[in-house]
């Protein structure tokens, strides 16, 4: 979610930028790593935790495994997050 929010507002947020000059892209994509590096938290908590309670008859390999692509996940999309705002640092947000 945190990626598809940080996507949306580089597209949203250049018109304004680029009228203003206020560089707003790479704040906004350092305020949603924290996000997308939480969802691998609470990925790693139930991990640690043995999984979902609540579905008695899964395996605990298929519970590992969802922990560990929920963890792995989460750092591609703060990787790719933090990659798309550092292009603000590089290219001017006026080019069209």
């Amino acid at each position: 979610m945190a990626w598809a929010v940080s996507t949306q507002l580089n597209y949203a947020l250049v018109p304004w930028q680029c009228n203003r000059q206020v560089p707003v892209i790479l704040p906004v994509a350092l305020l949603l790593v924290p996000l997308s590096l939480l969802g691998g938290a609470l990925s790693w908590q139930a991990k640690r935790r043995g999984g979902a309670a609540f579905k008695p008859e899964r395996t605990r390999s298929t519970e590992d495994f969802v922990a560990d692509l929920g963890m792995f996940s989460a750092s591609l999309f703060a990787l790719v997050i933090v990659m798309q705002g550092s292009a603000a640092l590089i290219l001017d947000e006026c080019l069209r």
